[in-house]
């Protein structure tokens, strides 16, 4: 277990069997092609069909931008994540794909978003337009003076500010006989005037200067307004009413091609997405005039049945296998048992190990375990999740392996918190306690624990098991030194430590009366020991007494780091308590809000579920961070580097639907 075991397959076969050799090696869903950075192009026939698939995938990808919206998929997202999807074959896909035209399809749905985003531009025009002529309601003549005109006369509306309005009358007073003012009967605002002016053509130039000298900014009046204020807006409302009316309608047929051309979309958006990941694998292969050569990674455990698969292709098919040299750089597989396995994600979502190097899996499983039930740490919460995950296994059958392992892992997790919650009393918080006393002698029974009589006793709990914790991961740190030859490393900078601070732990509980007193001497001596190791071993490449010396004692201050490393894990007695606290407030809003006449004993109700879920629902999200933070920062900090790669095998694209080549038909 830990790191699976990968051959390194070298595949000849003859360029006629091409495709039906990458469907073989895609449908295994277990190769991992091995690429080269440094190749200049592929082949100008792949290059081809990627370019097509890329295409396609592009049209795809714009109907289903354009698209997704207007459609009421059957089938919830939610679902299709827990693998609610409809089973096809390739060969079902390929037929699908030869008889649909994607790019006509696009086409049209381009088209009707193109009516649509002219119609919204008219619009607007529109509603500027109304709200123009709405400002214009106290100018009795018709529109048509202002935006052509008469033979004498020639007119400009507009706002003039407040501050200005005066040096704008002066001004026109010039021109009175000449000019004639319309003004608001109502109150001017505080920032500006709206004002039409009338005019001789002759003084056009002149009062046109004289009212933009001062403070007048003239509105741009469409040519086509031209009748009264009251016309004008009834026109533009009829017409406004209209451009709606058609982009409802346009709306409409985009609604039906979203539910014509959906379906199909999202089927044809994993096969396409399939194609262009076969075609990118294809390009990797080397080739001579009909023989191509194609490398990649095959766990170990499966390698005989892609051979099998391979031969079935054609007989003139051979496939060399080989353990990794060692300037290969092979990706890292996870390969752990059922317990352990759900436990991948985090150990992924740190770093993969390198190939051939330690998986701390095994190590993080039981301590993530149980620092989750110490921090959820409420029976009560653990059994409603519980109930959703086997609703969850219950109603979805076909949960793809990725999205099981992450619920089992919360189902494990929520096993840990039961437990903790029984030993610690915490049922919804203190809900026996308050609404449930005949239960309380049950619960007492079974309680080892309790954060909230005796929280001392939970934070010693929690600082030893930071000391197990740590000291593990030094002993998994001198195992790894070992393995590799490292002996001198395993024993400074591992064994002294663990023997330093676990020496330090036994003599200081043994003095504090919690172990007996026969322990003073050998934790004294354990830390003695691991003190002058880690003394000598630090300054051991340094020269001259002083150097050794002094880094011998910057080598032993380093033990404050260790202390704060501890102290980190009182978060599980922190978090544990804020959940227990939270719990008891809401039993007590619910038990108060019981006491309202008539509605009392509904609202109760609804305070108590609804504070539950909340509860549950943060509190899980801490327990799942903290924990992960005490593993991460604190135990890898320990032995684990990662920087290996995770294992990426060519397989389908299965988004939308499940790809299985044994199905026959559609759907």
């Amino acid at each position: 277990m830990g790191v699976a075991k990968l051959k390194k397959a070298e595949l000849y076969y003859h360029k006629s069997v091409r495709e039906e050799i990458a469907a073989v090696l895609q449908d295994s869903g277990v190769c991992q092609v091995i690429g080269d950075p440094e190749r200049a192009a592929r082949p100008a026939e792949i290059e081809a069909r990627l370019s097509e698939s890329e295409e396609r995938l592009s049209d795809v990808r714009y109907l289903m931008r354009t698209l997704s919206g207007r459609y009421r998929d059957p089938i919830p997202s939610m679902d299709r994540l827990l693998g609610e999807r409809p089973i096809v074959s390739m060969a079902h896909l390929d037929k699908l794909a030869r008889e649909t035209d994607l790019a006509e399809a696009a086409a049209a749905v381009r088209q009707k978003e193109h009516e649509i985003n002219e119609l919204k531009l008219e619009a607007t025009q529109i509603n500027a337009n109304q709200a123009l002529i709405s400002s214009l309601s106290f100018f009795p003549l018709p529109l048509s003076v202002l935006t052509e005109g008469t033979r004498t006369v020639r007119g400009v509306a507009g706002t003039v500010k407040a501050e200005q309005f005066g040096a704008f009358k002066s001004a026109l007073a010039e021109f009175a006989r000449d000019t004639e003012v319309f003004l608001p009967g109502g109150a001017a605002t505080a920032r500006e005037v709206q004002a039409v002016v009338l005019f001789s053509r002759d003084l056009g130039t002149k009062v046109l200067e004289a009212c933009t000298r001062n403070g007048m900014s003239i509105f741009d009046i469409p040519a086509s307004i031209v009748g009264s204020v009251q016309e004008e807006t009834t026109a533009l409302a009829a017409k406004l009413a209209e451009v709606e009316s058609r982009e409802d309608d346009i709306s409409d047929e985009l609604d039906a091609l979203a539910e014509k051309w959906m379906p199909v979309v999202q089927k044809l958006s994993d096969y396409w997405n399939s194609l262009a990941g076969r075609y990118r694998a294809q390009g990797e292969s080397d080739e001579t005039g009909r023989t191509l050569r194609t490398l990649f990674w095959v766990p170990e455990r499966d390698a005989a049945q892609v051979q099998k698969g391979l031969e079935a292709v054609s007989p003139n098919v051979a496939l060399f296998l080989s353990d990794p040299s060692e300037v290969d750089e092979p990706p890292a597989l996870l390969e752990n048992g059922r317990f352990v396995r759900p436990f991948n994600i985090l150990t992924t979502l740190y770093s993969p190990p390198l190939y051939g190097g330690t998986d701390p899996t095994p190590c993080l499983a039981p301590f993530f375990f149980i620092f989750f039930g110490m921090c959820l740490g409420d029976a009560g919460y653990a059994l409603v999740m519980l109930g959703v995950i086997g609703w969850l296994f219950k109603k979805y059958r076909r949960i793809p392996s990725s999205v099981k392992d992450f619920v089992t892992l919360f189902a494990f997790c929520a096993v840990s918190t039961f437990v903790y919650g029984v030993i610690s009393g915490s049922f919804f918080g203190n809900f026996i306690d308050s609404f449930l006393p005949f239960l309380v002698p049950l619960k007492n029974s079974l309680m080892l624990v309790d954060p909230m009589t005796n929280p001392m006793q939970v934070l010693g709990i929690s600082l030893l098991l930071g000391v197990v914790h740590l000291m593990f991961g030094l002993l998994i740190a001198a195992y790894d030194n070992v393995r590799s030859g490292q002996y001198i490393d395993a024993v400074g900078d591992n064994i002294a430590w663990f023997l330093f601070i676990t020496g330090l732990c036994v003599f200081g509980t043994a003095a504090g009366g919690l172990l007996p007193e026969s322990f003073v001497l050998p934790g004294k001596a354990m830390a003695i020991v691991g003190a002058i190791v880690i003394f000598l071993y630090a300054g051991r490449g340094k020269k001259g007494i002083l150097s050794k010396a002094l880094s011998g004692f910057l080598a032993l201050y380093g033990s404050t780091s260790y202390l704060g490393d501890i102290l980190s894990y009182s978060r599980l007695l922190a978090l544990g308590f804020g959940s227990a606290v939270i719990g008891m407030i809401i039993n007590l809003l619910g038990g108060m809000s019981a006491e309202i006449p008539y509605v009392g004993w509904l609202v109760a109700i609804v305070v108590i579920a609804g504070g539950h879920v909340f509860s549950i629902l943060i509190n899980i999200l801490g327990a799942f961070v903290h924990p992960l933070r005490l593993q991460y920062v604190e135990f890898f900090g320990k032995f684990y580097s990662g920087g290996g790669t995770s294992y990426e095998p060519l397989t389908h694209s299965q988004e939308y639907v499940e790809i299985d080549n044994r199905c026959a038909s559609g759907a």
